[in-house]
């Protein structure tokens, strides 16, 4: 099969699987959403993005209808029925279904899965990225489904040559359309705090503990688009991309003065990617 969708027990490929009009997802975005790379129809870091999207659920008073178990075995289950070695696995869960209405409903979950081939990220090759100012709600630690924002802002930057756009809010770096970014200065791993304006990424943790694993001194802590294009190194960070550094933002070279420590991050969260996923 080439790609695979299923909402609540309906399998079929993806553009011939049909949902109702009434699932909150279509009026509101009412819903989370969390993916994970696959390779060797092995889902990596499948149990922190299930944690993920279940806490970000919880957060927002939905009741998923299903258990963090039952749903990691089921990605497992469908991850082999889609072609190809590596693949992309998105899961969101919505509220429910009714006639539209602004309150809850009263209706059980849903959860939808989509299943497609990709590969990962050529983590080596530099980026180049743009900035726009973040002109997003302030709960953007919760992977919700309300991406607009996001989306003009990852059109932007693809009109403009770019493979990510950077948010910039009231001067400070907080995040990218759909990665996290992080900067090497003076041998310091700096990211920004986990705090309601960026979304506490998966890979972006497992930046911060390949930091502190060779010796990198990691600082969480707003830094500023000055600093930005000063830094020595800027790493992106997400499932898809895993950790990629830059070499241009709004046509300026950027980076390039410490590649050994790049290199560094880049080779031990590579490394993790493989072995994890290794037949």
């Amino acid at each position: 099969m080439k790609n695979l969708g299923y909402y609540n027990g309906k399998l079929g490929e993806i553009e011939k699987l049909t949902l109702p009009v009434t699932d909150r997802a279509f009026y509101f975005g009412d819903g989370v959403y969390d993916a994970v790379m696959c390779r060797n129809n092995i889902p990596y870091l499948l149990k922190n993005h299930i944690d993920r999207i279940f806490e970000n659920a919880h957060f927002l008073g939905i009741v998923p209808p299903i258990s963090k178990s039952k749903l990691e075995g089921l990605i497992w289950e469908l991850c082999p029925l889609v072609d190809g070695t590596e693949k992309f696995v998105y899961f969101h869960i919505s509220r429910g279904s009714g006639i539209r209405n602004h309150e809850f409903t009263k209706t059980p979950a849903n959860l939808f899965i989509m299943i497609k081939e990709q590969k990962i990220d050529n983590i080596y090759e530099k980026m180049e990225l743009c900035t726009q100012n973040d002109i997003r709600y302030a709960m953007c630690n919760i992977k919700t489904l309300n991406l607009l924002p996001s989306v003009l802002c990852a059109e932007n930057a693809r009109k403009n040559g770019c493979g990510e756009g950077v948010f910039v809010r009231d001067g400070f770096v907080t995040e990218c359309s759909h990665s996290n970014i992080s900067i090497l200065k003076n041998g310091k791993l700096i990211t920004a705090p986990a705090d309601c304006h960026i979304l506490p990424g998966v890979t972006r943790a497992h930046l911060i503990e390949a930091a502190k694993k060779h010796g990198v001194e990691v600082v969480e802590e707003k830094y500023t688009k000055n600093e930005l294009f000063e830094a020595d190194e800027i790493i992106v960070t997400s499932s898809s991309k895993l950790a990629r550094g830059v070499k241009k933002i709004d046509s300026r070279p950027v980076g390039g003065k410490d590649e050994k420590t790049l290199l560094l991050l880049q080779n031990e969260i590579y490394g993790s990617y493989i072995n994890a996923t290794q037949i």
